[in-house]
């Protein structure tokens, strides 16, 4: 073999050197932490102290009453009348745009009617402004389900009411 590839034993003991003064040191560390927590621990002994948790909120949560004064409302309360099955006839106008121009509302239209759906325009002014609204309807509940799952999965935005 020629010297290059030859280690030198010094390279060794030097190699185990280092790692005898690590395992060493770390073995130093760990009986000072042992030592450490012993005297701690024998400190709290001596003072008292309880280590254990100490759940006393069985005894106080009883004791901690709040009398709450209850205020007179002189407002009637007002029934939420979406949640009623009443209010609902079953019946629905979509609305699939609103456009102030007479072409935007005809390309919507144009853009349902690729998708198999009839709708109307309706003009109707708002503040002295003429809009165009593209809507199907009357519906009942299966149709007004069906045409929303269409216009979602187009990506349409559209807006549902309900009618008496």
């Amino acid at each position: 073999m020629s010297e290059s590839t030859k280690s030198s034993p010094w390279v060794w003991i030097s190699l185990g050197l280092i790692i005898g003064l690590f395992v060493a040191f770390i073995i130093f560390l760990d009986q000072n932490i042992v030592k450490n927590s012993r005297q701690e621990s024998k400190a709290l002994e001596g003072t008292g102290i309880n280590t254990k948790p100490v759940f006393d909120f069985y005894t106080v949560l009883p004791e901690r009453k709040i009398d709450i004064q209850e205020i007179p409302d002189d407002k009637p309360d007002v029934p939420n009348v979406s949640n009623r099955k009443k209010a609902s006839s079953g019946r629905y106008i979509i609305q699939a745009g609103s456009f102030q121009r007479m072409q935007d509302a005809d390309r919507r239209k144009a853009e349902l009617a690729f998708l198999g759906l009839e709708s109307a325009i309706k003009k109707a002014t708002v503040k002295g402004a003429d809009y165009f609204r593209v809507e199907m309807g009357p519906l009942n509940e299966t149709q007004y389900s069906k045409i929303q799952k269409s216009l979602i999965a187009n990506d349409m935005d559209f807006f549902a009411k309900s009618i008496p």
